[in-house]
Formats: structure tokens, C-alpha cells, sequence
């Protein structure tokens, strides 16, 4: 009986083990640029030049130093998250709800799993890689701007020359858009909550006559 209960629990750990390397958030590898009216959580930049950009709605562009897309990642997760990449093109996915970071290589394979349980290290983690917004390799600086939901990433080299890698574009109109039509939306059942109350109230004062 002893030996059949050890036997469970060895197969019971394997499996365990197993799944904590599975790829939990079905991080993938993508080809076109994604394009979202979603705000950026920020940005990240390796030693070689290449800049990525997340957004909230779980989705992650990266950009050659000449500014053109290379690939992205979409992924799964609950809740908000940060990420960062590294001079090896390592992608460090930050689960918020978790505190769990997840490890990419450029191929969307998962290389390694880690749960944060030490609350200064977590700290530190918040510190060096949330909503990071400008960063700086090699004299070339990479800014994030978000103005009235209206994003732009931009680079700066040397002499000042400026280049826009990605900007909202058309999608800030399809945000303004569903922006009305929930502020009309709301204004429209504000009005009918008034009239009903009126009604209701010269109801009211009739009867009382």
C-alpha cells in the first residue's frame, strides 16, 4: 500500500513538473504588425537596436534599428502585465495577478518559469520595467508618447533626427469613434432616467391634488 501511494505521488509530481513548463499563456510567434487603438504598457530596446512595444491588450511589436517590423507576440494572460527584452532578444513576460515572470526565446518557445514570492524583488522588477517610457542604446534614444489615447513610438539618433516606428494612426479614429457612441450612449440613458423621474413626479403631484 505504501509503495503503491509513493508511486502516485512520484507520477503526481512528474506531472507537475511537466506543466510548469507548458506555455500557459499560449505566447505566439506572429508575422504582421499589429495595429490596436489599445494603450502601450511601454517599451523595450536590446543592445543590437531593436525596440518592442507592448500594448494592454496583450499583443507585442518589434522593430529593426532601421525602424521597420521584424515580428511580434500575442499571448494570453488575466489582468495587466509588463515585459522586457534582453540583449539575447529574450522575452520576459511579468504576470501582474501572478507575480509570475514567463521566459521567451525569439521563436516563442518557453525557456523558463519563475514565481516571485520576495516582495523587494518584485519591487525591483516594477521599478526597472513598468510603464517604461523612453530608453537608451548606443546615443539613440526611444521615446513613448500617449496623448489622449493617441500613441507614438519615436527615435531619436545622434543628430537629432527623429523617425516615427508606429503611431495609432487610423485605429485612433476607430477609438474616438466607440469613445462617442458610449458617451451618447450614456448621455442617452441619463436623458431618459430624467423624463421618467419627471413623469413620475407630475403623476405624483395630480394625484395629490
Amino acid at each position: 500500500m505504501f509503495l503503491l501511494i509513493f508511486l502516485i505521488s512520484v507520477t503526481a509530481g512528474n506531472v507537475f513538473a511537466e506543466e510548469g513548463k507548458e506555455n500557459v499563456i499560449n505566447f505566439t510567434k506572429i508575422q504582421e504588425e499589429y495595429k490596436t487603438y489599445s494603450s502601450p504598457v511601454g517599451i523595450s530596446a536590446n543592445s543590437l537596436g531593436d525596440v518592442a512595444i507592448g500594448f494592454e491588450d496583450h499583443h507585442i511589436n518589434v522593430y529593426g534599428k532601421d525602424g521597420n517590423f521584424k515580428y511580434g507576440f500575442a499571448f494570453k494572460l488575466y489582468g495587466t502585465y509588463f515585459f522586457n527584452m534582453d540583449d539575447q532578444n529574450i522575452i520576459m513576460i511579468f504576470n501582474v495577478r501572478g507575480d509570475t515572470c514567463y521566459y521567451f526565446n525569439t521563436d516563442a518557445e518557453l525557456i523558463k518559469k519563475e514565481k516571485i514570492s520576495d516582495r523587494e524583488e518584485i519591487k525591483r522588477y516594477y521599478k526597472n520595467y513598468y510603464n517604461k517610457r523612453s530608453v537608451n542604446i548606443d546615443e539613440i534614444n526611444y521615446l513613448l508618447k500617449e496623448v489622449f489615447g493617441y500613441t507614438k513610438l519615436i527615435k531619436t539618433d545622434a543628430n537629432g533626427n527623429e523617425t516615427i516606428i508606429f503611431e495609432t494612426g487610423s485605429q485612433y479614429i476607430g477609438r474616438v469613434f466607440i469613445s462617442l457612441i458610449i458617451l451618447i450612449f450614456v448621455v442617452i440613458v441619463i436623458c431618459g432616467v430624467i423624463k421618467t423621474v419627471s413623469t413620475e413626479m407630475k403623476k405624483y403631484k395630480e394625484k395629490t391634488k
